[in-house]
């Protein structure tokens, strides 16, 4: 039991008195902050009055706590105010009531203590932190000096770079006039290198692939000398010649040369049905109009192939021999040298083919036969152009075979020339696959012993 006499606390009462300690320690306490010029700001406090009212609430609030904490302990002596009658009972009837009065009002002991010793920690707590908002508003005061001096200096700075921005600006423009101009430059560079590049791999590619060749086609055990026998080439020309011997001797000695030698190097029957896929260009429609001009028509198996699908053709060809035998089989031909023809007809086409010729004639006449062959077709009309592909390395061993062929022509070059002279949708295609055992590029195009470039007029 504590030793003080004391009336018990209103709680209610004491806590009211403190909300309006502290809601006026709030009013004092207030911060106004003062905008500093140019970047920075700075707190003004009256640091003094600040402290002192701040201080004294909190005595005065500690005072209240302790004059609280002495009444709110347990009554172990009867009032002297009470010892009046009609309150003056005995003492054992007052010790009674003090014990009744301590037991009824135990809990509301524990209560205000509680709340007493919460107020207190709060003012314990209040007074550290204006210790530590002091050492804070110390601080912040001379950091505030720097940053007005800091301030000053980034002006002076600021006004220095402008300068120095102004003079910058002017090199950035000269800088950038020298890029655009090296940048140009590199440019075209790029494309220079880049144009070889593709020439380089495209070499690499050919040399890669002949590597790979000569790797896996390697042959061994070879022997010195070897020697070749095989069927005479002029007996199974004459046999598979539709001619009895006996008229040889009627016909012009270089065209039956020729005549006996394509049959031996080159198989009619296959011919004919390779050129058969060109029928596909053709307009059906314009051919219902005009004729179609196989130019070198040879043999005639595309003649064949054209009259078979009911398209009105002509053909004309050097080698008087083929024209007798053609016309023999009711063939319109004519024994005519190519250009000539084209120079003298008035006739108009609906297509024009060159199957195996352009390897003959010499770079002029091909430009004079692809201008003649332009003038003679007629709108939407259709060239076809098939030669030996040089791609092929194949095809190439071959090509001085015939020694009439002149040189062979890259179907790129062909397809530029047919574009140089006015023809549209100019395409390639690649016909004639080698022999599957030679078939060991890894470039397509390799693969193939001929090739077609096609185009058509257009207005």
């Amino acid at each position: 039991m504590s030793e003080a006499n004391n009336p018990e606390i209103d709680v209610d009462k004491l806590m009211q008195k403190i909300r309006e300690e502290v809601a006026k320690l709030k009013k004092d306490s207030k911060i106004q902050l003062v905008s500093t010029p140019k970047l920075f700001s700075s707190l003004s406090i009256k640091t003094n009055n600040y402290t002192s009212a701040m201080n004294a609430n909190l005595n005065y609030m500690e005072g209240l706590l302790k004059n609280a904490e002495s009444r709110a302990v347990s009554r172990t002596k009867w009032p002297d105010n009470l010892n009046r009658f009609p309150f003056n009972f005995s003492k054992g009837i007052q010790k009674l009531a003090l014990k009744i009065l301590n037991f009824i009002f135990k809990d509301q002991r524990e209560v205000n203590f509680n709340v007493i010793n919460a107020l207190k920690e709060s003012v314990a707590l209040n007074r550290q932190l204006i210790r530590q908002v002091e050492t804070l508003r110390s601080q912040l005061d001379q950091e505030s000096h720097h940053l007005a001096a800091i301030d000053t200096r980034i002006q002076e700075l600021c006004e220095r770079f402008g300068t120095v921005d102004s003079s910058i600006q002017g090199i950035d423009f000269t800088f950038n006039n020298i890029d655009t101009c090296i940048s140009n430059r590199l440019t075209l560079i790029q494309e220079r290198l880049d144009t070889v590049d593709n020439r380089v791999k495209g070499i690499d590619e050919r040399v890669d692939a002949v590597d790979e060749l000569l790797s896996t086609k390697k042959v061994h055990n070879l022997p010195e000398f070897l020697e070749v026998t095989e069927e005479s080439y002029i007996n199974l020309a004459i046999a598979l010649s539709k001619i009895p011997t006996e008229e040889h001797y009627k016909h012009d000695k270089k065209d039956l040369f020729y005549y006996l030698f394509e049959n031996v190097f080159y198989q009619s029957e296959i011919v004919k049905e390779k050129q058969k896929f060109y029928l596909s260009f053709i307009n059906k429609d314009l051919s219902v109009s005009y004729p179609f001009l196989d130019a070198g028509c040879g043999r005639g198996e595309f003649l064949q192939n054209l009259t078979e699908s009911n398209i009105k053709c002509v053909g004309i060809d050097l080698n008087q021999l083929e024209i007798e035998t053609l016309k023999k089989c009711g063939f319109n031909v004519h024994n005519a040298e190519i250009l000539n023809f084209l120079e003298n007809t008035s006739e108009r086409y609906c297509g024009i083919s060159a199957l195996q010729v352009a390897e003959h004639l010499s770079i002029e006449d091909i430009h004079r036969f692809l201008i003649l062959a332009f003038e003679k077709l007629v709108t939407d009309g259709v060239i076809i152009i098939e030669t030996v592909n040089p791609h092929s390395l194949y095809a190439l061993s071959n090509f001085y075979q015939d020694s009439t062929h002149v040189k062979p022509l890259p179907p790129e070059m062909l397809k530029f020339l047919l574009e140089w002279h006015g023809f549209k949708a100019v395409k390639i295609i690649y016909s004639s696959l080698i022999p599957e055992s030679a078939r060991i590029f890894p470039e397509q195009r390799m693969n193939y012993q001929d090739y077609a470039v096609v185009g058509y007029k257009k207005l």
